[in-house]
């Protein structure tokens, strides 16, 4: 379980994550602790994580029947033995020190995903990456097109296992090998710093999932969650 009440909007800042197989956990179990947290952090709604699916649990169960079923993400683990990616003629560097204009571009190439349409879920996500995530070790690698900045990948590496984290291709230059360059940079760091394993999430249907498994990943699971308004 995770709670932080300075992102009480971010869903997975205050969520509960089911990492093992569990087959006789209820979806009260998990309510019985997770409610007083969230209601706690100030969070509207509640959000839970099925690492593991099989066996099949009663919460996973009746979490299906919420009606507020998000699409199933698969995780994807490069193959060891992929080796190297290959070049690309895409220009891309690594942004150690994000100047001021970085972070409005940033949090503009946010809009791209469904689930961050409000103003005040954007702040606290770019609060969130600064708070905490570039403390951590957070690296960015971005791809330049024409002297302008046309997407990134970011790349979190953590006890030895690198987690791809977001990978964003600004509208305008989709379909010039963006997304596979940033990508390739990424993995190429994650090689570089002797990460163990390096692993990424990604939806069932993305059509992002092809360019992945051309850079060495296959898929090892499946994550189902679920999110409804707290107290229903």
């Amino acid at each position: 379980m995770t709670v932080d009440p300075r992102f009480p909007l971010i869903w997975d800042a205050n969520n509960a994550a089911v990492l093992e197989p569990s087959p006789d956990l209820r979806l009260r179990d998990i309510e019985r602790v997770l409610e007083p947290e969230l209601r706690a952090a100030g969070a509207s709604f509640e959000h839970v994580e099925v690492w593991e699916t099989s066996p099949e649990s009663p919460a996973l169960r009746e979490m299906r029947t919420w009606g507020a079923r998000s699409r199933p993400d698969l995780v994807m683990v490069r193959e060891p033995d992929a080796g190297p990616p290959k070049a690309s003629s895409v220009a891309v560097r690594e942004i150690t020190e994000p100047d001021p204009a970085f972070w409005p571009w940033f949090r503009n190439s946010l809009m791209e995903f469904e689930e961050t349409s409000s103003n005040e879920v954007l702040d606290q996500l770019v609060a969130r990456t600064r708070a905490v995530f570039v403390p951590a070790g957070l690296r960015w690698f971005v791809a330049f097109v024409d002297g302008a900045m046309a997407g990134f990948t970011s790349l979190l590496s953590l006890d030895g296992v690198g987690y791809v984290d977001t990978v964003v291709t600004m509208p305008q230059f989709r379909g010039r090998g963006v997304g596979a360059a940033t990508v390739a940079r990424a993995i190429e760091a994650s090689i570089d710093s002797a990460d163990r394993a390096l692993f990424l999430l990604t939806e069932e249907q993305n059509p992002a999932r092809r360019l992945y498994e051309r850079l060495g990943f296959r898929v090892r699971a499946k994550v189902e969650s679920f999110t409804r308004p707290l107290g229903n």
